[in-house]
């Protein structure tokens, strides 16, 4: 059995902070996200860009565990700049851990071995984003490595490199075959790993601050998957979440937490109300922004609490599509408003993270974004409709009521 209570005196001690709104955004232009009183975001940092075989001349030594690590001081300090400027306006911040053969930058060959999965399949068929290697002594130490380095630097006192105050592992990991590639597992092998990677994450971390809270990344899928003829592919979070559990109950309890993405059934089209898969009972395809009650109410069931209490939840990536039209636009604008309604409803979710702060061409045909690209070039237009109404959100008017209780 592992260690279940972090009693020891951590380097950090301050409560995780509060906050008056859910609003939040993945930020792509800071001052715009300032200006529409943004207070919630979610980063994506890869161990890949971060971490070093050797010093090099320039490298931040971190000693962990015995030993030093070293850590890319360009990519390091690019992120404090990004973290500060965000922490320092008051947003509530969260790092996204992923590990890749390629992010900002690729992972040099000889981090490789450490940190990529063994089991990892890439290429055409394979995943955009390995799991983390859990698998060797080598890659456990390195991934212990990299989140105490985050939880130190980040949850510093002084605040001199920013503050944040949540780690995500890894990206939707129901469909891991995509965004947490281990090769084939079944979803026993797969939950069984991936606990392991909580646990690092969080003995590392909460040694620094206890307060950490560490997330479990789920996509829409609840008791369905990406393809449910793909076994050693594709999960259901409810199944994924439910072997987790068991793996956490045999082993050792820790505070795990879910950050979901309760995209609409079709990415395609954002009216999640007509959902036909998104049915209020727990044994539903999907979750979606139509029965965000069945994830609430099974967080709530005793079996699933933690100390007694229930795990909280964000919402760390979900959005809506348009189509190049008026109309497509205003259903944009209409969906986010109505989403945001549903999230007030749920005292246990913190955060509506939305995806995307722009429309990015790059991004499977879908325009997501508060703001319009330009269709025949680089560079963004202007501001949707669904920028008004995410500025609005949360404000309130001379009768004291929010603005988004007009949508």
């Amino acid at each position: 059995s592992y260690a279940q209570d972090m009693d020891f005196a951590p380097c950090s001690d301050f409560d995780y902070p509060l906050c008056d709104t859910k609003k939040g955004l993945q930020v792509a232009m800071i001052d715009d996200a300032i200006d529409l009183g943004v207070k919630h975001a979610a980063l994506n940092v890869c161990i890949g860009d971060f971490m070093r075989s050797s010093d090099g001349g320039s490298a931040i030594v971190f000693r962990h565990d015995g030993c030093d690590w070293y850590f890319e001081r360009g990519a390091v300090e690019a992120c404090d700049r990004r973290i500060k400027n965000l922490s320092d306006h008051g947003i509530i911040i969260s790092l996204i851990l992923l590990c890749a053969l390629r992010w900002s930058g690729d992972t040099p060959e000889d981090m490789r071995r450490p940190l990529i999965h063994p089991d990892y399949i890439g290429g055409p068929e394979g995943g955009r984003l390995s799991a983390f290697n859990v698998m060797t002594d080598e890659g456990v130490r390195h991934m212990a490595a990299f989140a105490a380095f985050l939880a130190r630097r980040y949850t510093d006192p002084s605040e001199r490199y920013g503050r944040a105050v949540g780690l995500i592992i890894s990206n939707e990991v129901n469909s891991q075959w995509i965004w947490g590639n281990a090769g084939h597992k079944t979803i026993d092998e797969y939950a069984y790993e991936y606990t392991t990677a909580l646990r690092l994450a969080y003995q590392a971390a909460c040694s620094v601050w206890r307060n950490m809270r560490i997330y479990i990344s789920l996509d829409h899928f609840w008791t369905g998957s990406q393809n449910p003829a793909e076994t050693t592919k594709y999960y259901g979070s409810r199944p994924l979440l439910e072997h987790i559990n068991r793996c956490c109950a045999d082993e050792g309890d820790m505070p795990w937490n879910i950050a979901f993405h309760p995209y609409p059934e079709n990415l395609n089209y954002p009216d999640f109300w007509n959902d036909g898969t998104a049915e209020d009972c727990n044994d539903t395809y999907r979750v979606t922004f139509k029965n965000l009650g069945v994830l609430t109410d099974f967080i709530a069931a005793p079996e699933h609490l933690y100390k007694g209490e229930k795990r909280r939840v964000i919402l760390s990536e979900q959005g809506f599509n348009s189509h190049w039209t008026p109309e497509s636009e205003i259903l944009q604008a209409a969906a986010y408003g109505r989403a945001y309604r549903a999230v007030m409803e749920q005292p246990e979710i913190d955060s509506f993270i939305l995806h995307a702060h722009c429309d990015n061409r790059e991004e499977f045909g879908l325009n997501l974004g508060l703001w319009r690209r330009k269709k025949d070039g680089p560079g963004m237009d202007e501001p949707k409709p669904i920028y008004y109404v995410f500025r609005a959100i949360d404000k309130k008017d001379e009768t004291g009521k929010y603005h988004w209780e007009r949508y």
